[in-house]
């Protein structure tokens, strides 16, 4: 085919409009495409007129008109028109010139560019589209290129920052931040640009106004091609009001932890199964964990349930989520028992099942044993005061029966039933006993108190006490050379010492030791609060250790109460303990025992130190005085048989006596009798008035009156105010007509 051939084919076969136009608008060629086929064949005859053709009934060139631009110009024009009929064109226009190098024609191309034209409106929506979300945006949007120069930054990077998109555009964004953040962020800019990957970075910056924001950016690396890295797209989001949510967070968290661990209440969590799954310092203390790994590999409900039904706590917490104040049975780690009150709140799964429980916990044991104390004290005072009231009356008969008895046989000496009264003064003097043993316990026993050194007391009775141990008891002593002193009856507390050996010689049938330790001791007010009744102080503490049997915590609880023995029948009168008790009580002191089965038994005696000189309060005997007188006695007492005793027995050793059973009527004796009383011999407590009080208005009348106070309550004499020692004396019950009238005359002098 020739180059004619072909030139013509190409013309003809091209899909576009290709036409030849001369300077008068004449179409010279056109092979009638691109969408111009519409053109009838009799308008495309000769050389037509190129805008009656495309643009009938136009009558006149094109505004402007491309070809006659090329004309004019001599060069070739790319443009875009659109055709009413055809769309979207691209006119391309190229000049044609003769063999004389004249510009005699233009040729003109016409491309249908509607699809592309539609798809650069679509793009360029698409782009608006985009370039509106993007400016949209609150985050901060930019692209960079490697070494941190920035080619682009969203409105809102710019309003951050406070600057228009040209001050930023070219920049590099590594010199707004500064302080350590510039260095770390300058140190992941080097690292992304060494190895472009998807990153973050959470970064402080500083807006505008100044104020430090904490962003989170993401950063995109952008490839082109051929792999090769252009630029990183970034984008940042406000992360501060998270961040500081986060550090409330962990601040709540920090503190409540610290509140958790440091809560005197033992908390922990646990699942359904026993399953320790956290605690506290306070919860290890309580059951004597050495660590939390200790705590958590054993099973809680073993230690938690001693005493209960883990079924039950389960239930109640499915069906009301909490338990409040529950006191429950536990036992340490090693087994110790404790006392426990318990706050317990359920958690639950999706299901509404119980999952795991949370609680805290109170030891409550050492109240639970001073609760066990006070209540053992009210029992023991509640006896006391029973005890003490026996005795009272019972020393109102023994002085009758005593008193009677005694009388006879100085009355009747040769008497043949001497005998048999002989037995009945036996007898009130072994209830008189029995009795002073029931004051002692009561603390109502009469006390001839004096500062003494315990040790020289247990040197003194360490012939005896070997005497009452026997040969297989050893006897240890151990002294504080230093001790301080005491005040108290010697007598009584010999009769301490001498019961509490018996006692712990009973408990070592077989032989052992007894180790009687003396001691100065400074209790502070955390011993003294778990010591129902001990108040802080300075003490001297006399131990006594035995290495018999010991006891349980049940026979413990009764040992100080009056008759309770351990001990065979007819072997004990129970009184041993409990007369120690009430010396100790009567002392100002306290006692208290520690003993456990096979281990043997401690008691502890704390007396009240007093750091002071010896002073003797032994009363000096003088020779013995006659019983007998002729002085007036005014006799007060309520007791009738008390009463007609005291009167024969002064009426006998030739007193004239005047007699009244309470207080008002000896008043109105006093009044009525003319002559002088010399002295006043009263009970204390009487129904209707005291004798103190009575002595009080007797004295405003007669200043020289002696008073003689009697009761079968030597507590009584606390009721008597300022006793004189040259004109007041005291005598108590039960007494015999020696002891009377010895006394009687030795205040009358």
């Amino acid at each position: 085919m020739t180059k004619p051939s072909i030139y013509q084919r190409l013309f003809s076969d091209i899909p576009d409009l290709l036409a030849v136009v001369d300077r008068q608008h004449r179409l010279i060629m056109c092979n009638w495409r691109g969408g111009y086929d519409y053109v009838a064949e009799e308008n495309r005859k000769g050389h037509p007129l190129c805008y009656d053709v495309f643009y009938p009934g136009q009558g006149k060139p094109c505004e402007p008109c491309h070809v006659m631009e090329v004309f004019r110009s001599g060069k070739p024009l790319v443009t875009e028109k659109h055709n009413a009929r055809v769309g979207h064109l691209e006119v391309r226009c190229f000049p044609i010139h003769d063999e004389h190098g004249e510009l005699t024609l233009v040729a003109e191309q016409l491309c249908d560019i509607n699809q592309r034209k539609t798809a650069v409106e679509n793009l360029r929506a698409r782009e608006t589209q985009y370039r509106t979300l993007v400016e949209s945006q609150v985050d901060l949007i930019c692209r960079w290129q490697p070494d941190a120069t920035v080619t682009f930054v969203n409105a809102a990077y710019c309003r951050f920052f406070g600057k228009t998109r040209e001050e930023l555009l070219g920049t590099k964004f590594t010199d707004l931040v500064s302080g350590d953040f510039r260095r770390q962020l300058v140190e992941h800019v080097a690292s992304q640009a060494k190895n472009p990957r998807l990153g973050s970075l959470e970064i402080a910056v500083s807006n505008a106004d100044g104020e430090t924001r904490w962003q989170s950016w993401c950063d995109c690396p952008i490839f082109d091609e051929q792999g090769k890295l252009l630029e990183f797209q970034s984008v940042a989001r406000d992360i501060t009001e998270e961040k500081q949510a986060i550090e409330r967070l962990r601040e709540s968290q920090t503190r409540y932890r610290l509140f958790f661990e440091n809560d005197l209440t033992g908390d922990f969590v646990v699942s359904v199964k026993g399953q320790l799954i956290d605690c506290n310092q306070a919860f290890l203390r309580i059951f004597g964990f050495a660590s939390k790994e200790q705590a958590m590999a054993q099973d809680f409900f073993a230690l938690f349930f001693q005493g209960n039904d883990p079924a039950f706590f389960m239930q109640t917490l499915q069906e009301q989520q909490k338990m409040e104040y529950c006191e429950i049975e536990g036992c340490k780690s090693d087994g110790t028992p404790i006392q426990l009150i318990a706050n317990l709140i359920g958690e639950f799964d999706d299901d509404g099942q119980l999952a795991s429980i949370q609680g805290f916990l109170f030891d409550n044991t050492d109240l639970k044993n001073l609760q066990k104390q006070f209540l053992h004290a009210q029992k023991m005072e509640a006896m006391g005061r029973l005890a003490g009231g026996v005795a009272h009356d019972f020393n109102n008969l023994l002085t009758v029966i005593s008193g009677y008895s005694q009388y006879l046989l100085q009355k009747y000496p040769e008497e043949p039933m001497r005998g048999c009264l002989e037995q009945i003064v036996k007898a009130g003097d072994q209830a008189a006993s029995l009795t002073s043993q029931l004051l002692t316990f009561s603390r109502r026993q009469v006390m001839q108190t004096k500062e003494m050194d315990l040790n020289a007391v247990t040197a003194d009775m360490e012939k005896m006490l070997l005497r009452i141990l026997g040969a297989d008891v050893e006897l240890v002593v151990l002294r504080d050379p230093r001790l301080g002193l005491i005040n108290a009856d010697r007598g009584q507390i010999e009769q301490v010492i001498v019961n509490l050996a018996i006692n712990a010689r009973d408990a070592m049938p077989g032989g052992g030791k007894l180790t009687i330790e003396t001691i100065n001791i400074e209790l502070d007010e955390i011993y003294s609060t778990w010591h129902t009744g001990l108040a802080p102080g300075y003490y001297v503490m006399m131990s006594v250790t035995d290495t018999g049997s010991g006891m349980d915590a049940e026979t413990m609880s009764k040992i100080f109460e009056p008759f309770y023995t351990t001990k065979e029948t007819g072997k004990g009168t129970g009184l041993g303990l409990s007369t120690v008790y009430g010396i100790v009580q009567q002392s100002g002191g306290h006692i208290y025992v520690y003993s456990e089965p096979g281990m043997g038994t401690t008691f502890k005696i704390y007396l009240p130190r007093i750091d002071s000189p010896m002073i003797s309060g032994t009363i000096k005997e003088g020779p013995c005085l006659p019983v007998r007188g002729s002085e007036t006695i005014l006799l007060v007492e309520d007791n009738e048989s008390v009463r007609d005793l005291a009167h024969m027995v002064l009426h006998g050793n030739g007193y004239k006596v005047l007699e009244a059973d309470n207080p008002q009527e000896a008043l109105r004796v006093f009044e009525s009798y003319g002559d002088v009383i010399h002295l006043l011999l009263t009970d204390v407590v009487m129904p209707g008035g005291s004798g103190p009080t009575l002595a009080k208005e007797l004295r405003s009348r007669l200043d020289d009156l002696k008073v003689l106070y009697v009761s079968g309550y030597p507590q009584d004499t606390h009721a008597i105010d300022n006793l004189d020692a040259h004109k007041d004396a005291f005598l108590a019950k039960p007494f015999t007509p020696v002891s009377l009238g010895l006394k009687v005359r030795e205040i009358l002098g």
